[in-house]
C-alpha cells in the first residue's frame, strides 16, 4: 500500500466523526432528571373525608410548570414523622391546570406525610423522581 493510500484511509474515521457536526444532525444534550422538581401547589384541601394534594412539576432552570408529564408511581407515607411503613391509599385526580397534578389521599392519621412521585417527561430519557411533604388531616 502506498503512502497516499494509508493517508486517505486514515481520514475516514475523522470524516465520520465530523459529519454529524458539519451536517447539523448532532443530537442536542439531554436534560437530567435533577433538572426538574416537584413542589406543593397550595395547602391540601379536605373533600369527603379525604385530603386533596396538588403538586406542581417544574423545570428548575426557568421555574416554569411542566405540563403533560405521566405520573406512573405515587406513594403516601409518614416517613417525615419516623413512620415510613405507615402508608395511605393515594389516587391520581384530574386537573385542568397545566403542570399541576392532583392526588386524593386517605391518611390513617393526621400529621406530616411524604408524597413520593415518579414521572416521565416528554422528550426526556430519565425518570423524574421527587417528593413533597404535606400536612394531612384525618
Amino acid at each position: 500500500m502506498s503512502f497516499k493510500g494509508i493517508f486517505a484511509g486514515s481520514l475516514v474515521p475523522v470524516i465520520a466523526l465530523a459529519l454529524p457536526v458539519a451536517t447539523g444532525t448532532a443530537q442536542p444534550a439531554q436534560a437530567k432528571s435533577q433538572d426538574y422538581r416537584f413542589e406543593l401547589a397550595g395547602k391540601p384541601q379536605m373533600s369527603g373525608g379525604k385530603d386533596i394534594v396538588r403538586v406542581r412539576l417544574v423545570h428548575v432552570s426557568d421555574g416554569k410548570p411542566v405540563p403533560g408529564a405521566v405520573i406512573f408511581e405515587s406513594r403516601a407515607d409518614m416517613g417525615p414523622m419516623g413512620m415510613p411503613t405507615m402508608t395511605g391509599p393515594i389516587k391520581a385526580m384530574p386537573t385542568k391546570e397545566p403542570g399541576i397534578y392532583a392526588f386524593e389521599i386517605e391518611p390513617g392519621m393526621a400529621g406530616t406525610w411524604a408524597i413520593t412521585l415518579a414521572a416521565k417527561v416528554q422528550g426526556e430519557a430519565e425518570t423524574v423522581h421527587g417528593a413533597v411533604n404535606a400536612e394531612l388531616t384525618k
